[in-house]
């Protein structure tokens, strides 16, 4: 079958968070570890960077595989949800795994998947992680899914942990106060693993996360660097972003753009400091070139992305929460145009008010719009709660039409909120790899 084909496939036999909310997810880790124990522990076969956080975590592990690749390794990332096709969960130097690869795994193990009831998210866990000891990695970056103490990636055994910023997302499983939120990230700190953590926003993170560091004797580096945004080149129809080190007055491009990038690439200089302690060689010619070109190596979508088509120039991306939003705020307010236009739409589960609150409404037209998707809030739902908070506009049940309509009456436009409207969208301007 083909990768669409199997992919209807899970989705037509497993539970799918993206499909049925919390009811895909297990509250233990024992699904998982009876499917690595039969895949034959694959993950023990290399070095595994685990990136667990609220915010940054898919931009962090995309920017750690750039760089590594860089610098000569052989690096397989695990990141999710996915845009298109889940194979994109599961990329070796960027590329996703041959389709002959994808039948025989599957072929294999489609009745172990059922028999064991796994949920799609554990089964393509340990598909990627069995495909990147099978295509010989140097090392892999595995990001977590959701939460860290229960995710399914959490039966790995890493050379080195990274926690990303922590905030307010999915309260309903991982609890109603930060605290509880950052316990469950902090949970995949491993007895004696290195952790690197990034600048917190929140007070009451530093203090868990420091306790289950001491109580698991693990050696943890707290982000030291400090950079900020700069100015803006226009390069190969996309805009960069330069961030300077005020401490060290060093500069360091990259096409990954939002603001909140530069707590990302923070998080990483001092992740690489620690991978080079480890022995692992890497350099400042790798970083550079891993941090310049992290969106097209990785590939990563929908952060802060840039596309420039014809008369119109949209930036894409797929803030999710209040902080993700106050941050795409901040970019909106230094992009080198002015967005006229806004296309939104989430899914049912998101602080939404909150999120519009974040993001402080919006001058222009307004595009309210609906993903294919079971959980996509309703766009005439949307409109009605967002209209009161600044945001005028139209509802529109289907993306494209969405699309269409904003296209032709602006030429810049902001297109956020739900991965699935991002990815709508984005499958309007390109056919997915």
């Amino acid at each position: 079958m083909s990768v669409a084909a199997w992919q209807q496939w899970l989705y037509g036999r497993l539970r799918a968070y993206e499909l049925n909310g919390r009811k895909a997810l297990h509250p233990t880790l024992e699904f998982m570890k009876r499917w690595d124990a039969l895949l034959g522990h694959p993950h023990r076969r290399y070095p595994i960077i685990h990136v667990a956080g609220t915010n940054g975590k898919g931009s962090t592990s995309a920017f750690l595989a750039s760089i590594l690749q860089a610098a000569g390794y052989r690096v397989g990332l695990h990141t999710s949800p996915h845009f298109w096709y889940f194979t994109e969960r599961m990329r070796v130097n960027g590329a996703e795994p041959p389709e002959a690869w994808v039948e025989g795994f599957l072929s294999r193990w489609k009745s172990t998947i059922e028999d064991l009831q796994l949920s799609f998210f554990e089964a393509t866990v340990g598909m990627s992680l069995a495909y990147f000891a099978e295509a010989g990695v140097d090392v892999a970056v595995v990001e977590v899914g959701l939460g860290g103490l229960w995710d399914a990636t959490n039966i790995v055994e890493p050379l080195l942990s990274v926690i990303t910023p922590i905030g307010w997302d999915h309260v309903e499983i991982l609890g109603p106060t930060i605290a509880d939120i950052a316990r469950q990230k902090g949970g995949i700190i491993k007895p004696g693993c290195p952790v690197v953590v990034s600048p917190q926003e929140h007070e009451e993170v530093l203090p868990v996360l420091r306790m289950i560091a001491q109580s698991q004797k693990a050696p943890i580096t707290e982000a030291h660097y400090r950079l900020r945004p700069t100015s803006w080149i226009l390069e190969s129809q996309t805009y960069r972003r330069v961030f300077l080190e005020e401490k060290t007055g060093l500069s360091y491009t990259s096409d990954l753009t939002g603001d909140y990038q530069a707590v990302n690439i923070a998080t990483v200089l001092s992740t690489v400091e620690v991978l080079e302690s480890l022995g692992w060689k890497v350099g400042d010619q790798a970083i550079r070139e891993g941090l310049a070109s992290a969106g097209e190596r990785a590939p990563i979508w929908g952060r802060a992305q840039w596309i420039v088509k014809g008369r119109n120039t949209f930036v894409l991306d797929v803030a999710h929460n209040p902080p993700a939003f106050a941050a795409l705020r901040r970019l909106i307010n230094n992009a080198p145009i002015s967005l006229e236009g806004l296309i939104i739409g989430f899914s049912q589960d998101k602080d939404i008010e909150e999120s519009l609150r974040a993001l402080g409404g919006w001058e222009g037209p307004v595009f309210f719009a609906e993903a294919r998707n079971p959980r996509a809030l309703g766009a005439h739902t949307l409109q009605r709660l967002a209209e009161p908070l600044g945001y005028k506009g139209t509802a529109f049940g289907d993306v494209v039409q969405a699309l269409q309509r904003a296209m032709d009456s602006c030429q810049s436009l902001l297109i956020t909120g739900s991965i699935y409207l991002v990815a709508e969208a984005l499958s309007a301007f390109r056919a997915p790899s």
